[in-house]
């Protein structure tokens, strides 16, 4: 059986004593091409992603908006999403800031191609005070997060991103196969629902935190990231550069903090 999010497929079962025949659930990777408007007014593709092929739309305006792409707040009714012959296609009615290489994105890393690390603010706004949170706070707004995310309960393959807003609650809470494909849905859900300023907002992480995570928060303004596993050196780097304080090895026994606070 195969949905947009995964695939149950017959495996087989090693055990300690026996094998046997069992049915799995595989999370869903698919090739997403994204598309803008050229010059010419003909759709181009720019990036091709693999990810989960669900809420391709939010994923698409979630990584316009992040990676600095977009001339003004993507809106949904300018972002169509059509899958043909299992290949996922999203275009977005108008031009881009600039035209990229068109080339893959994988679910192991980000569009992390900028020649020195460094990232230029876009739509927000350097952070000078971030939320100090407590180590109980991290635990329940991570804890709350993994509750909402069905996906990796019924694949074990996914991540997982959302956000934490300053009255500590969690929402837009998205999976993807990919991390920083799951960042781009939660912002994206966030901007359709309204959402156009981002520096009271923490961005919960299922896994790690690497430097494309943290320049996506820092060009839209997100003040602190909490991660329940490592942030990189690269990371810390810009995260400290920026006002952004990061939490890392989020666990039961404690928590790693990097920040301004």
């Amino acid at each position: 059986m195969m949905n947009h999010e995964y695939q149950e497929i017959p495996l087989q079962r090693l055990e300690s004593t026996h094998s046997n025949i069992a049915s799995e659930c595989i999370v869903q990777e698919s090739i997403i091409a994204l598309h803008c408007l050229g010059m010419d007014g003909e759709f181009q593709p720019y990036t091709t992603l693999l990810g989960t092929p669900t809420r391709v739309r939010e994923l698409h305006a979630g990584h316009l908006f992040s990676e600095g792409l977009a001339r003004d707040i993507p809106n949904l009714d300018l972002i169509q999403a059509e899958t043909v012959d299992g290949k996922v296609n999203s275009h977005y009615n108008s031009i881009i800031i600039e035209q990229p290489e068109n080339r893959l994105v994988t679910t192991s890393c980000g569009a992390c191609n900028h020649p020195d690390l460094t990232v230029d603010h876009i739509h927000g706004i350097p952070n000078s005070v971030s939320q100090n949170l407590s180590h109980p706070e991290l635990l329940h707004a991570l804890d709350f997060m993994r509750s909402k995310m069905d996906l990796f309960q019924k694949t074990g393959g996914c991540h997982g991103a959302a956000l934490l807003d300053s009255y500590g609650n969690v929402a837009y809470v998205s999976e993807d196969i990919g991390r920083h494909n799951a960042v781009d849905k939660t912002i994206g859900l966030a901007l359709f629902s309204g959402i156009l300023a981002f520096n009271e907002y923490t961005l919960l992480l299922s896994g790690r935190c690497g430097w494309d995570i943290v320049a996506k928060a820092t060009r839209i303004g997100i003040s602190s990231i909490a991660s329940v596993g490592a942030f990189s050196s690269a990371a810390l780097d810009l995260a400290r550069a920026n006002g952004i304080s990061l939490y890392g090895f989020v666990r039961e026994t404690g928590a790693w903090k990097a920040g301004i606070n």
